[in-house]
């Protein structure tokens, strides 16, 4: 019995061990759990801290990108309202032009009904006097029918070709007096807004120097630097008594361009001696090609164009050393484009092809070893670098045998027309003016009842004086119509030619 409750009593105490063991080991265990836990919680804080901020850097990077997409957006919206703006104008400006030309028309259409029915009244008119006349004829004076209606249809018909003469003749002068009108104030509205300067340099360039003693530098010692300057340069340097002024003398205008833009260079360093000359030309040589494609971009960027091809550009410099008829071919052009581009913005028509034109039509001319016509060799230039079609069909159209296909080119060909013969555009051979002054009597003299035929006010007027006994009055308006076509058939001329055509009849008595 002791040792059955001995054995209970070890059981139990085994027991009560082995359950504050497991006790103790799970409250480790526990503890164990729980720092884990804290461990995992710390550390997923940590992540979602770090998450949180990842998220909010992409929301703000994101929010960055949507602003600036935004403001993107609106300043092409803005870019298109103002395209859009400005097209409006236009469209406004365009329908107002139409408008006028509208009414012009429907006053013009009223005026050509107005004629129309006078016309047959005029008509009706002639027919009753005809049926009457022709009663009266067969009547008193005894003729056949067929007769007297052959000599009333004599008589109205050369009293109705008097009277459409008549009319004619009404009608072209007050068209043409409108027209004229009309083109000269156009003319004059577009010719004050272009600067009309005359080009003096053909064959010499002034250089104005900071002082008087520069001269005795450029001169140099015994006369070394200008020669080394001649001779670098192939010009002719022309030192006088003028203060503070010196000439480049040559035919070359590339030359005098290298020497002008040397000797500039030699007085803004300050060093002039023979080899510092050499070295300064030489480096001017190398760099006048893109010099003179500046002067063509200048040019062009002065008419807003932008997009000129180099070559184009290049040429354009170059028309700048280039002289016709003692005019500057740059300055040509540049009168030229700007003339036709505000002729076309009255218009309505498209500037920008005018003055690309304008531009560009001229550079044939400082092609070397061209056998064509310089227009058609300008035309060809400017299609063999992308130029526009409708800028080479303009360029070409100034050939004379080749008519204007758009209102760009005809306005084109008038601005031509208008810089060529500018007072002191140009400076034309004595020979040649005289001898189209004598071309131009010599057309009008070849048509008969011609007696005397002059030109006068410098070939822009031909007076012509004709037989009063071989032609009437009504004949004098058709042969001046008749000779002034004949002048621009065999001619070409600047301006227009206007012809007289003047019947004289005298009848001379002595008293005796």
């Amino acid at each position: 019995m002791d040792q059955a409750l001995l054995i209970l009593l070890l059981g139990i105490l085994g027991g009560l061990a082995a359950l504050s063991g497991g006790v103790i080991l799970a409250s480790r265990r526990i503890a164990r759990t729980r720092s884990e836990a804290a461990l995992l919680l710390t550390e997923a804080e940590r992540d979602g801290e770090n998450r949180r901020r990842e998220i909010l850097v992409s929301a703000q990077e994101k929010l960055l990108s949507i602003e600036e997409d935004a403001e993107r957006r609106e300043r092409e919206a803005e870019e298109r309202e103002a395209e859009t703006e400005q097209r409006a104008r236009k469209l406004e400006k365009i329908a107002s032009e139409q408008g006028r030309l509208g009414k012009q028309l429907d006053r013009r259409r009223s005026e050509l009904d107005q004629r129309e029915a006078d016309a047959r009244r005029a008509e009706e008119r002639a027919q009753e006097q005809q049926r009457a006349a022709t009663e009266n004829l067969e009547r008193i004076a005894g003729l056949t029918a067929a007769e007297a209606r052959s000599e009333l249809i004599a008589g109205i018909e050369e009293e109705a070709r008097r009277e459409a003469a008549r009319t004619s003749r009404r009608i072209e002068d007050e068209s043409r007096q409108t027209a004229e009108r009309e083109a000269r104030n156009l003319i004059v509205q577009a010719s004050q807004r272009v600067n009309l300067r005359d080009i003096m340099e053909s064959t010499v360039t002034f250089i104005e120097l900071p002082n008087d003693e520069m001269k005795g530098r450029i001169i140099g010692k015994e006369g070394r630097n200008i020669r080394a300057l001649e001779m670098a340069t192939g010009i002719d340097l022309i030192v006088d008594d003028t203060p503070r002024s010196i000439w480049i003398s040559s035919f070359d205008p590339v030359r005098r361009e290298i020497a002008r833009v040397a000797i500039d260079r030699l007085l803004e360093d300050g060093r002039i001696h023979p080899a510092r000359i050499e070295e300064v030309v030489q480096q001017v040589s190398g760099e006048i090609d893109t010099l003179i494609e500046e002067k063509g971009s200048e040019a062009a960027f002065s008419l807003g164009i932008s997009d000129l091809h180099p070559k184009l550009s290049q040429l354009v410099g170059r028309m700048r050393y280039h002289t016709t008829h003692g005019q500057n071919l740059l300055q040509h052009t540049l009168e030229t484009a700007m003339i036709a581009g505000f002729m076309c913005q009255e218009l309505g028509g498209r500037p920008e092809i005018a003055e690309r034109a304008g531009l560009l039509h001229e550079i044939g001319q400082v092609v070397t070893n061209n056998s064509n016509h310089p227009v058609y060799t300008s035309a060809e230039l400017c299609s063999k670098y992308r130029e526009s079609e409708e800028v080479v069909r303009a360029i070409r159209s100034l050939h004379p045998d080749v008519a204007a296909p758009d209102v760009e080119s005809l306005l084109l060909n008038t601005a031509n027309r208008l810089s060529d013969t500018r007072p002191g555009a140009r400076k034309e051979n004595l020979a040649v003016f005289i001898e189209r002054l004598r071309r131009l009597e010599a057309i009008a003299s070849r048509f008969p009842g011609v007696r005397k035929a002059y030109a006068v006010k410098a070939g822009k007027e031909l007076r012509v004086i004709i037989d009063s006994d071989q032609t009437k009055d009504e004949n004098a308006y058709k042969l001046s119509k008749d000779i002034a076509r004949a002048l621009e058939k065999e001619l070409s001329y600047p301006g227009q030619i206007k012809v007289s055509v003047v019947r004289e009849t005298r009848a001379v008595r002595f008293a005796v």
